[in-house]
């Protein structure tokens, strides 16, 4: 298939970012981009993860040309409360470990956690291993390179309208912009669609890149490409089906600006809390299998009314939004990409709506790129492939925020004691501890370099599934033939330069600004 004109339906941030891209890398075709006037945007996609920078670094632009425009802040970690337990909490920072990981094994700290949980709590894995813990830990930034990348580690905080909107007007300026609503396309003989139908128009192109949201009007509707859906309901394993969205003004943005994501698990489900420049963006993500909608806004309100007083509370208003979780089964069929919504979705925990959007558009763009806009069947069934393999591990990463969970209201657990999980791939972390938990004993030696995203080993420690126990401690010390008494010391030394590395930290982050001065100084200069 040789492309040269692309036509997108949909705006929103999915076909604004969509175009922004091309129009920024791949000069030589030509795009167009329908968007109708009459769909809403859903806009709560509020908050991205660090691999954003790399697609807002491929459009050339800095944090200084957009951010102060959108009201965007930084992100350097997802906090998450009262998903293991009631009253704890865990973090998953962004950036490297390297500095303690070299100096303290990953195992080490699952031993103490084992053997000393008092003072080696689930929350303190990330601070541990990763410096990033702590700028969140104390809400600081900085741009001093000492402990971390600041460029690569720090992903934000968006208003995803703003943002799409933004893109269109300041970065799509070879983009054709056409008002229409689409409502058929008209195929070849081959299957492919030879244009779509707009305003009792058509228009035709070589490529069409869905962006139509939830309804996939060119993927899901005119290609035919089933949908696999993640819902309990359907045979999956997620349960949550809606979402109450909210916007509340902050009253101490000092305080309120942080570089954090909250994600608060409720009886039903989970609240994100995501602090904006100057209104935090709200919501709760619940299952209809056990709560209405009324006593979801109760439990919201009442989460409010902890986090921002009665006052605040009382004067929000509510937006429900219903959405449905899974997956086409291939992302690009014929001459058809589907980009966002419109292609698949894991609800918002993690963030990871926003990524399969920029990472889907950059496997675009490459496509597009590396052969003059020639792209043959089998680069599509590997944009297919990686596609599929992405969103298939966003999912089991955001299953185990519920599958370890003690919590034990119906919801949380349905979640722990009923849904069937799929954790049992090889390059699955939770497996890779379990067989060292129930088979394998060589953990000292080779757990520490486990190559696999940081996220599920902080998730691993967060939710306490810890392969250290008063069972396999002594045997893997037999199984290694590790003397006890020597294994004791060297798990003093490490405490030691735990301590240490928590109290250097602690001093460092003393002398750094806070969140909102750092933003101040540095973006919006107020």
């Amino acid at each position: 298939m040789q492309v040269k004109d692309i036509v997108i339906v949909g705006g929103g941030s999915s076909g604004w970012m969509t175009a922004a891209a091309l129009d920024v890398l791949c000069p030589h075709v030509n795009v167009t981009l329908i968007e109708d006037p009459n769909q809403g945007v859903i806009g709560v996609g509020e908050s991205s993860l660090q691999q954003i920078r790399r697609f807002i670094s491929l459009l050339g632009l800095k944090d200084s040309d957009w951010m102060k425009d959108i009201g965007a802040t930084y992100k350097t970690a997802i906090s998450f409360n009262d998903f293991w337990k009631k009253g704890e909490s865990w973090l998953y920072p962004f950036g490297s470990p390297d500095e303690m990981e070299s100096k303290v094994p990953w195992m080490a700290w699952f031993v103490l956690n084992a053997t000393k949980p008092g003072k080696y709590t689930n929350d303190t894995f990330a601070t541990t291993f990763n410096p990033v813990a702590h700028f969140t830990k104390y809400n600081k930034l900085t741009y001093d390179t000492t402990y971390w990348k600041p460029w690569v580690d720090t992903a934000y905080h968006i208003d995803a309208i703003k943002f799409g909107q933004w893109l269109k007007n300041n970065v799509c300026k070879r983009v054709k912009h056409i008002t229409g609503t689409v409502t058929g396309v008209i195929k070849k003989d081959n299957g492919d669609i030879d244009c779509v139908v707009y305003n009792d128009k058509t228009l035709s192109a070589d490529l069409f890149v869905d962006c139509s949201g939830f309804k996939s009007l060119l993927l899901g509707e005119a290609m035919d490409v089933p949908f696999e859906s993640f819902h309990y309901n359907d045979g999956g394993c997620l349960l949550n089906d809606k979402a109450i969205s909210i916007s509340v003004p902050h009253e101490n943005p000092e305080k309120e600006v942080t570089n954090t994501t909250n994600c608060t698990a409720l009886d039903n489900g989970w609240v994100w809390d995501v602090p904006l420049w100057e209104r935090g963006g709200l919501g709760y993500v619940y299952s209809s299998n056990f709560i209405s909608e009324d006593e979801a806004q109760v439990e919201l309100h009442n989460y409010l009314v902890k986090t921002r007083g009665k006052y605040r509370a009382d004067q929000v208003s509510y937006r429900t939004i219903p959405f449905k979780m899974g997956k086409h089964k291939k992302s690009f069929v014929g001459n058809v990409i589907a980009v966002g919504l419109s292609n698949c979705f894991v609800e918002p925990l993690e963030s990871t709506g926003l990524l399969v959007t920029h990472e889907q558009v950059i496997r675009l763009c490459n496509a597009l790129s590396g052969r003059n806009g020639f792209i043959p069947k089998v680069e599509k069934e590997m944009i297919n492939q990686v596609a599929d393999h992405e969103i298939e591990g966003h999912k089991n990463f955001v299953a185990a925020h519920y599958a370890f969970s003690e919590r034990k209201t119906d919801f949380w657990t349905t979640a722990s004691e009923v849904v069937d999980y799929d954790f049992c791939g090889a390059d699955n972390i939770f497996m890779r501890y379990g067989s060292h938990k129930y088979i394998n004993f060589d953990f000292l030696t080779n757990l520490g370099s486990i190559e696999y995203n940081d996220g599920p080993r902080y998730c691993a420690a967060g939710m306490g599934f810890n392969p250290i126990n008063k069972v396999t401690l002594p045997l893997s010390r037999m199984c290694n033939e590790i003397i006890p008494e020597e294994d004791e010391q060297a798990l003093a030394n490490a405490e030691k330069i735990i301590d240490e590395w928590h109290q250097h930290m602690l001093e460092y982050c003393e002398t750094l600004p806070s969140s909102y001065e750092f933003l101040n100084q540095t973006i919006y200069k107020e």
